[in-house]
Order: structure tokens, then sequence, then C-alpha cells
């Protein structure tokens, strides 16, 4: 059994709940291919809640000090806020370790730029956590993609993607609204899940964005907006933004976030029509997902299914594996939820380690969440500027 010891950075809901759960759960279907995750060691400031993570997690040990642990792990996992991402990522590449990193990759596009140069040089693995790639409902839609059954010949598409949760009404203590995490702010926060995933489920990259950003100011019943663009905005965290991503092949997706939206804990829909068909998912309906045909097979091709025989499909996610859908590992009705999305990732990141990576899948890089980062730079940009069409930058 290979024994690969994880050391994780930062004692918040990520690194104190969520990547170790993921860890944890991702051995179960690890450790039957030879390989073991441990969790080695959690670091953060806070001593008497890094012991209880220790003890409910089972982490061989805690510290204080992160720099003193990183020559003791093989994999250096970071989910400390955005403004630290660069340092301790760097670190640990230079140190020679496979490195995990939540996203954004940096506080800014240039310090992405650099994490993603040092992890060329090092040559170790890297894995970004854009752990929606891992739900049920968007790995079926991207097989639907990918089966030709949403796209037609010409490849073209247009869509949505909306996310929109309320938690900022509460005020602005949350390091989420630091401009020193980043002024990209939501953009960086919630924008780069709507960026990476539907670049995931359409196998196609951002080239351009038209972007109008808000800033609020005030809180509860006092909350107003500031355009983006307005000089009172500036070297202030973005709040909102409303963009059109446009992609090489004349297709455009609606982009769409705020995090002070009345109602809404995490409604993140996306929604990709083709010429075949359609695709949509929601995270707060996660167990099913909406699909339309536009076609039905006819001989060896497809041909349009009359009026009367098109209609929405509500495919239930819960039945696993072969015929199924994929990281579904329940029996039929009941459902893997949001946690297990970052299982998903963590079992293909094992399998890389392994020497046994999944050819059907492989983890977003830091390479990858470099190119994210451009498309969420632009959008900011594009804010500041009041909707001028923007290019995104070549990162590769």
């Amino acid at each position: 059994m290979k024994k690969v010891k994880v050391l994780i950075i930062g004692q918040g809901f990520m690194g104190g709940v969520a990547h170790p759960r993921a860890i944890l759960e991702a051995n179960q279907q690890l450790r039957p291919r030879g390989i073991e995750l441990v969790l080695s060691c959690i670091a953060g400031r806070d001593a008497q809640r890094l012991a209880e993570t220790q003890v409910r997690y089972g982490f061989e040990r805690a510290a204080t000090d992160w720099k003193a642990e990183i020559g003791k792990a093989d994999v250096v996992v970071v989910t400390t806020p955005n403004r630290e991402h660069h340092g301790m990522a760097i670190a640990a590449l230079r140190a020679g370790k496979a490195v995990v990193c939540e996203k954004p990759l940096g506080a800014s596009l240039e310090e992405a730029r650099e994490m993603a140069s040092e992890a060329r040089k090092a040559g170790t693995p890297t894995m970004v956590t854009f752990c929606y790639q891992g739900a049920p409902g968007a790995l079926e839609a991207r097989r639907l993609i990918q089966d030709g059954l949403i796209l037609g010949a010409s490849g073209y598409f247009e869509g949505s993607s909306v996310f929109l949760q309320d938690w900022g009404r509460k005020g602005r203590s949350n390091h989420r609204f630091d401009a020193a995490n980043g002024l990209g702010g939501v953009i960086e926060d919630l924008g780069a899940h709507q960026v990476d995933l539907v670049q995931f489920l359409l196998g196609r990259k951002v080239r351009a964005v038209s972007a109008h950003t808000r800033v609020y100011d005030g809180d509860g019943e006092d909350l107003r907006m500031i355009a983006g663009s307005d000089e009172r905005a500036k070297g202030k965290a973005v709040d909102a933004f409303d963009a059109v991503a446009s992609f090489d092949n004349g297709s455009a997706i609606s982009l769409r976030s705020n995090r002070t939206s009345t109602g809404h804990k995490a409604f993140f829909e996306t929604a990709i029509h083709g010429n075949r068909g359609a695709a949509i998912w929601e995270l707060e309906d996660q167990g099913y997902l909406k699909f339309y045909s536009h076609t039905r097979p006819s001989g060896a091709g497809l041909a349009e299914a009359p009026d009367r025989e098109r209609g929405w499909t509500h495919v239930h996610l819960s039945n696993p594996g072969g015929g199924g859908h994929a990281n579904t590992d329940t029996v039929p009705g009941l459902l893997n939820g949001y946690l297990q999305y970052f299982r998903w990732q963590y079992v293909h990141l094992g399998l890389q380690l392994l020497g046994q990576p999944d050819t059907a899948y492989a983890v977003p890089t830091f390479a990858d969440a470099c190119q994210v980062q451009a498309v969420t730079d632009a959008i900011y940009r594009s804010g500041r500027a009041g909707g001028v069409l923007t290019g995104v930058a070549q990162t590769a």
C-alpha cells in the first residue's frame, strides 16, 4: 500500500471540513487500488480549533507553523484566504511537493501566472478544487454533450450560468469581501466556478467578455449599488456582476452572480442549449438533470422529433455506475451531495499519484486555473471599463 502524507493548511470550512472529509471518503475507493491519502497534519493559527479538527478527522498532528511541516508531507493542500495562496503554494512546489489549492489560484492574475509557472518548473502534480466538476449532474451534462446529443454538427450553443447567494447581506466581515484577497470579489469566488464549469462542459475556452460589475455600500435594507465603473468603486472588491462570455465559434454564454440575492442560499444553475437538445442542472435541486431532446435516432443518424413528442425529461441522478451516473455510489433513489464533489477530485488525484490516471477525467491543474483566472480578470477589467468587450489574456 502506497502511503501519501497530506498536509492541509487552513482551518476554515474548506480546510477543516470539506477537504479532510473528501480525503477520508476518497480512501474508500483508493485503498483497493493500492494507495492511501494519510491525514498527516492540519496547520493554521488557532491551536484550540486545530486540536479539535485533529481529533475529529484523525490527523496525526496539528501545527501552527506550516513552513516547518512542508518538508514532512507528500501533498500540500492550501485552503487559506486568497492572498496567502501564492506564497504557500510556491513554497510547497519549490520543495518538490504535489500541491492542491483552493480557487482562485492567486489574489491576482499576475500571482496565478507565477504559480502556474512554478508548477511547470516543479513538474509535480497540481490540482485546483473546482469541485462542481464532480457533481453527477455536471458529469452527465458533459457526457450528453460529448455524445452529440446537445450540440449539432456546427458546434453552436448558447446558454446561461447563474450563481446567487444571500449570505452577503449579513455584513462585510467575511474575508471574501476583503479587497486584499483580490479586487474580483464575487467574480473570483462564485464566478470562477461558473467559468470553469461552462468550459468543462463544453470543452471550449472563453475568448472575450463584456461585463457590468457592481460594488455594494451599506448592509441590510440600507444596501446600495455602485457601478463597477464608478470611481467610488475603485479599490473595492466586486459584489455582483453580469457578463456575456464569447467563444471562438461565435457562441456565447451569459453569466450572472452575486452574494446578496434575497432568498437564495446556493442557487447555481447552468443551462446549455444546442441544435440537437439542451441540458440544465441546478445545485439547489442537485438530484436531477433536465434534458431536452430536439432529435431522436433515425436509421444510422438523428432526425428531428415531431413537436408533440418533444419535451423535457427530468433525469434522476442516483443510479450508480455502469449505465448509471458518474460519481454516484449510493443505491437508486439516494443522492450524493456537495462534499462528494470534492471526493471525486481526490480520487482522481490519488490515481494520478499512483501512476494510474483515469483517461476519461483529469483533475484541473494550476495551468487550468490560471486560464480561468484570465477570464475572471477580463470580467473585472470589462466592468471597470463600463462593459467594453475585453479579450481574455493568453496564459499558456
